[in-house]
């Protein structure tokens, strides 16, 4: 009695690894089974892609967080130390300006992160390098960096107004941060068939044109989930570059033929018609 159960048992077991080997060998099963592998993976991967931008994003909000909060703090001491009144009331009128700038911008670059589409609007090019200006911690020439604007008022491109001033602040930085001290920063602008290119120019410690090419431009080219870090470029240039890409404008760089660097944006404008 006991073998009769064993063989059954054994036949049973026999007859399963057949059938299982009979499905392996079935190509559609296997191709099923590899979809929906395929499947999970892709689930997996967006997921991954979704926490690498919002940890990307909430780098650069902290970023710019410190932009537009050091400008505040050295115009508040500034106004304590002196006991001036007026002075202080510039300094909490700045306050205000960029705290309000830091909210919109974080709900801004966090609605990219939920792409979130952006709605556009007509933004002078000119009065935005104004406020990215005034946006600066530091007056300019009180490092001795001679500032040349030549930027028509008429020039207009589609954007988010606040985020366009936060790339021309980004570059403006990184253009003082290459120049030190005694130097010239650039601004012009001017249409170019569908766009208007902007150039922001300095006269500082640049990189060379082949440096550029292999470090900087490829970097600034990818989209913002592609690239794996932004240590090459630095946190403001990784803002620069989320931003542009948002708004279907483009970042590159040039090496100046005598010194420094060149910047340029080339950003959608607005119709003639409108």
């Amino acid at each position: 009695m006991s073998g009769e159960a064993f063989q059954t048992r054994e036949s049973g077991s026999s007859s399963g690894v057949a059938s299982a080997a009979c499905r392996s060998a079935d190509p559609a099963h296997e191709i099923g089974v590899l979809q929906d592998r395929v499947a999970r993976l892709e689930v997996e991967l967006v997921t991954c892609q979704r926490l690498a931008t919002l940890g990307n994003m909430a780098a650069v909000v902290a970023h710019e967080f410190n932009n537009l909060m050091t400008a505040v703090l050295a115009r508040s001491q500034d106004a304590l130390s002196r006991d001036d009144v007026p002075a202080m009331r510039k300094a909490l009128v700045r306050t205000v300006t960029n705290s309000q700038k830091a909210v919109d911008i974080t709900q801004h670059l966090m609605g990219f992160a939920g792409a979130i589409e952006v709605p556009l609007e007509a933004c002078s090019v000119a009065a935005a390098v104004r406020e990215a200006i005034d946006t600066t911690t530091r007056p300019f020439d009180k490092d001795t960096i001679e500032l040349c604007i030549t930027v028509d008022e008429g020039l207009c491109v589609r954007a988010r107004r606040i985020l366009l001033e936060q790339v021309l602040l980004n570059l403006l930085l990184n253009a003082r941060k290459a120049i030190g001290r005694n130097g010239v920063i650039s601004v012009s602008a001017r249409r170019e068939g569908d766009a208007v290119q902007i150039d922001i120019c300095d006269t500082g410690h640049g990189f060379t044109q082949d440096e550029l090419d292999s470090r900087i431009n490829p970097y600034l080219a990818a989209e913002a989930g592609t690239a794996s870090s932004w240590q090459p470029a630095g946190f403001g240039l990784n803002t620069c570059r989320v931003i542009a890409h948002r708004h279907g404008a483009s970042i590159q760089a040039f090496a100046n033929e005598t010194e420094g660097c060149t910047f340029r944006l080339q950003w959608p404008a607005v119709p003639a018609a409108s």
